[in-house]
């Protein structure tokens, strides 16, 4: 019995300490008022928040991933195209050519000694 009173004892010192602790929240009004106003926010829900509990106890629909991305589709141009993106990536390569040591017209380069990669 003992164990139960001190257990009662520290829940409520905990929550008097929260609630002294607690920063001032909207309109400056009291952590005990936030409190309360919480509590009745439960018990008496408004719209929003009845909308979202109702949204949220909604089922789950199991799809795959192929099912979905198959529903999703969408026809036509896509964001990007192929070619805007060429021409872009051609003048980046010719700029990185030129900024890499040693190329010459025989094809040595230096590149290879610093892990640098280039294609041909």
């Amino acid at each position: 019995m003992a164990a139960v009173i001190l257990v009662v004892v520290a829940l409520l010192v905990t929550v008097v300490v929260l609630l002294a602790s607690t920063p001032r929240g909207r309109d400056e009004e009291s952590p005990l008022r936030a409190f309360r106003r919480g509590l009745r926010g439960r018990r008496h829900p408004d719209a929003d928040q009845v909308a979202a509990a109702r949204a949220a106890a909604v089922e789950p629909v199991d799809v795959s991933l192929g099912e979905m991305l198959a529903a999703n589709v969408e026809r036509g141009e896509g964001y990007v195209s192929v070619d805007e993106l060429t021409e872009p990536l051609l003048h980046a390569r010719e700029m990185a050519a030129r900024v890499l040591p040693g190329r010459d017209a025989g094809g040595s380069d230096d590149a290879a000694e610093h892990g640098v990669l280039a294609s041909r």
